[in-house]
């Protein structure tokens, strides 16, 4: 299963963070007056929807296929459905007759774990080699 890592919830405390004064602060304007409640508490749901994608965005792999999951819904995509695999930029692609489907979490240094899952049905593909910047202690 491929999903966002936990640390990216930091960004949903950063928009709570930042949405909160806006959405509590008094109509009026004034400094330390009372907490208004008004239509911008609608800017709280922006923290709440943030959380709901990390939560639910994943793709996961398994010898039957593809199930991709979104914010609001999930497609399951059998493998013998999937034409292959596409890779563009950063985003990579199950290619399909009739399109292709965004697999969201998937990076292309997941590319030899999917291979591995799919049974043969994809090309096998080497591990990412690590490179680490060279050292610059004096020798």
């Amino acid at each position: 299963m491929f999903r966002l890592p936990r640390s990216a919830y930091l960004a949903v405390l950063f928009l709570l963070f930042c949405a909160m004064p806006l959405a509590l602060s008094s109509s009026g304007g004034d400094e330390g007056g009372p907490v208004g409640l008004s239509w911008r508490l609608v800017l709280l749901a922006i923290p709440v929807l943030a959380a709901v994608f990390i939560r639910r965005a994943a793709t996961v792999v398994s010898p039957d296929g593809f199930r991709v999951q979104a914010a609001f819904g999930s497609r399951s995509l059998p493998w013998q459905d999937v034409r292959g695999l596409s890779v563009t930029g950063r985003a990579v692609y199950a290619v399909l007759d009739d399109g292709a489907v965004r697999l969201p979490c998937v990076r292309t240094d997941d590319l030899a774990a999917i291979a591995k899952v799919s049974g043969g049905r994809l090309p096998e593909i080497a591990e990412p080699v690590r490179k680490y910047a060279p050292s610059r202690r004096r020798r």
